[in-house]
């Protein structure tokens, strides 16, 4: 378990126990790198990760997929509306980064790779920013080209690949592979949760969802709307990869495994083989944490909790001017 796992740990045992608390430890600090609006499963991880008071959103660093018409705007306004029907507080900044992948091993500067570089400044080894990438990760990538010592003060929680160990990945690593193995390259410690993992613990239906979300107040309502006009727009989709009217919320085990709600196994690093995205295993000190279970139960239990305690806070506070 890593620095920032064990320090939610105590808080995700009293959250499941007794309900959403209030912080009593500070949590990690987090940038979350996105391609919301590829699909329906990064609404949910965005949201889930706004309602932990314990974790500190620095930013919001958005990025490219093939069927997003605007790539990385399209993917910030897809967050800011997110962010903007949850009304949970102050808003983290929203970057769009970059459109499309690495062509070598030279970064694609803009704003959202800025941002990395530079919010990652005021950490360290001992006091370590995570970075979220559930999306291409192209702009991290980038930053860790353009500030090698970035390794030194961050550490990478992934939802990418397909099983250990044979790596594969039609998502979100295929969408820059060469940026992973970048990453893979770093001195950053990573976990990954694999599309298998997800598979097996967080699948939702359209009548799940319905009842997990309907009637909770107006986000959870907007946010299953979300859900079911995505499964209705994407059903042949959603059969080949899942099954009829079901879908996995693949990017929520980033924020599983912040609260304390996986498992997870030490691996040697592997390198990624660009051709077929599969692994190698060269001789390596480096390691790599990877995802084996997932509670599914406890960890949409304590979603939905923190969403009624969200939508409690808004109905009672004062009409706004």
């Amino acid at each position: 378990m890593n620095r920032a796992a064990k320090r939610l740990l105590p808080i995700a045992i009293l959250a499941a126990l007794s309900g959403p608390l209030d912080a009593q430890a500070r949590g990690p600090d987090v940038i979350l790198t996105t391609d919301c609006g590829a699909e329906i499963d990064d609404q949910f991880a965005i949201a889930y990760l706004s309602l932990v008071p314990e974790i500190h959103i620095k930013g919001i660093v958005t990025t490219h997929a093939p069927n997003l018409p605007k790539q990385a705007q399209s993917s910030a306004q897809c967050a800011k509306d997110v962010l903007a029907h949850l009304d949970a507080g102050p808003l983290p900044p929203v970057f769009a980064g970059s459109d499309g992948p690495l062509a070598a091993r030279m970064p694609l500067r803009n704003a959202g790779v800025d941002f990395i570089v530079d919010a990652s400044r005021r950490y360290s080894a001992k006091n370590r920013l995570v970075i979220v990438t559930i999306g291409a990760a192209t702009d991290v990538a980038s930053a860790f080209l353009a500030d090698p010592k970035l390794a030194d003060r961050v550490e990478i929680l992934t939802m990418g690949f397909d099983s250990w160990p044979r790596g594969g990945d039609p998502w979100n690593i295929k969408n820059d592979p060469l940026a992973y193995q970048v990453i893979l390259d770093a001195a950053a410690s990573i976990t990954i949760g694999a599309s298998d993992v997800c598979q097996r613990n967080l699948r939702l239906d359209d009548k799940r969802a319905a009842q997990m979300l309907a009637g909770h107040g107006e986000f959870a309502d907007w946010l299953n709307g979300q859900f079911q006009h995505w499964l209705a727009a994407n059903a042949a989709l959603a059969t080949s990869v899942v099954k009829p009217n079901t879908w996995v919320i693949w990017d929520t085990v980033t924020v599983a495994y912040l609260l304390g709600f996986t498992s997870s196994e030490i691996h040697p690093r592997p390198a990624l083989n660009p051709g077929d995205l599969t692994f190698s295993f060269p001789p390596t000190k480096k390691t790599v944490r990877w995802i084996t279970s997932i509670d599914g139960p406890a960890m949409w239990t304590d979603f939905m909790r923190r969403v009624d305690r969200a939508d409690s806070q808004r109905r009672s506070a004062p009409p706004r001017n």
